[in-house]
């Protein structure tokens, strides 16, 4: 367990570092360590201490948390009786004819309450985070049939975006809502369509749910309201 932590943590500096567009040497002169220090950091061979991780951490601009989840996930992968206890979740959305898919990782702070949560948006591959677009950072909330997200870029404060959906009283293995935020290209604000599933959803499973029925562009053009029913 001691060595998968050591590169689990390791390979969490090296994703936010190469996230940040941060060299190694960047990143070691920034917590006052050597080169070579960081990279057998991020490659698992020797232990942190804690006050390294909170510079790290700090340098990095992201939760310490982010950094050390591992056991959490571990613990709580069987206990997924409500659909936010998932861990992690997967989001899909469309834009264009291509659908992207991004990684939602929480944890629960229970000094302040509250559960942290860590999007990776738009990633290659769900098993190499480093590839992902960009990683929003914030909070997650749920309140009986109400589930959101609060999340601001880690590279901008400037940009935030708000993720809302349904939970249904019936048992589900994913569910819709929307995201709204900056668009990448213009910079000017943007909604879309999105699915939450427990477990990653097949080409057609995406094609099929990120659908807008016609029911939601007649009450787009009727009501000038982007809802979304299913």
């Amino acid at each position: 367990m001691s060595n998968e932590l050591l590169k689990y943590v390791g390979n969490q500096i090296k994703t936010f570092r190469k996230i940040k567009k941060f060299t190694v040497d960047e990143l070691a002169k920034m917590i006052n360590k050597s080169k070579s220090t960081v990279s057998k950091y991020e490659s698992g061979e020797i232990a942190i201490d804690i006050v390294t991780l909170f510079d790290i951490s700090k340098a990095l601009n992201i939760n310490i948390i982010n950094l050390i989840d591992y056991e959490y996930e571990e613990k709580t992968r069987k206990d997924q009786g409500y659909f936010w206890q998932s861990r992690p979740l997967y989001m899909y959305h469309q834009s264009g004819k291509k659908i992207y898919c991004s990684l939602i990782k929480q944890r629960r702070d229970n000094i302040k309450n509250k559960t942290i949560a860590t999007l990776y948006y738009k990633i290659d591959d769900i098993n190499n985070l480093k590839n992902c677009e960009c990683v929003y950072q914030g909070f997650m909330n749920h309140y009986d049939n109400i589930l959101n997200f609060n999340l601001t870029n880690c590279l901008f404060d400037s940009e935030s975006v708000l993720i809302n959906f349904f939970l249904p009283m019936r048992k589900v293995v994913s569910i819709a809502g929307l995201i709204s935020g900056l668009e990448g290209a213009s910079l000017r604000p943007a909604s879309y369509k999105v699915i939450l599933a427990k477990t990653p959803l097949s080409d057609a499973e995406q094609t099929e749910l990120l659908q807008l029925p016609k029911e939601v562009i007649k009450r787009l053009k009727n009501e000038h309201v982007f809802r979304v029913d299913d």
